[in-house]
């Protein structure tokens, strides 16, 4: 029973979990620390077919890493965001603004960050 493990055992048993965990993240794990702050997601419309909104990526910001469902997406002040894959792929999205651009079903979880000098806003509806 964990509650009635002593103080200093727990202990040793969170910071080797800590180090085990440390020891075991991915590189992309370690590139995700380094571009902490998140882009900014608002919501217009969340129904039982769609989701959508607007995503803001500023300079040095990241969304989270998630398998995104089919999508259109629609660029509002265009820009190039990296796509980073958990193998540590990587490839180039450009967004012009007013480009409508679709998207079928992420297979895996990614992220979108923004390299750039400039802010890079879209407009996106997630198919359900």
């Amino acid at each position: 029973m964990a509650g009635s493990m002593k103080p200093s055992a727990r202990l040793v048993g969170a910071t080797l979990f800590l180090i085990g965990a440390a020891i075991a993240a991915p590189a992309f794990g370690q590139e995700a620390v380094k571009h902490a702050v998140t882009s900014t997601y608002k919501v217009l419309v969340d129904n039982a077919r769609v989701t959508a909104g607007e995503a803001t990526w500023a300079p040095g910001t990241q969304n989270a890493n998630v398998a995104r469902p089919a999508r259109v997406i629609r660029g509002l002040v265009g820009g190039t965001l990296t796509v980073v894959y958990a193998d540590g792929r990587t490839e180039k999205r450009t967004f012009e603004p007013g480009g409508v651009y679709y998207f079928e079903p992420d297979t895996v979880a990614n992220y979108l960050r923004n390299d750039g000098t400039s802010e890079v806003k879209l407009y996106f509806v997630f198919l359900k």
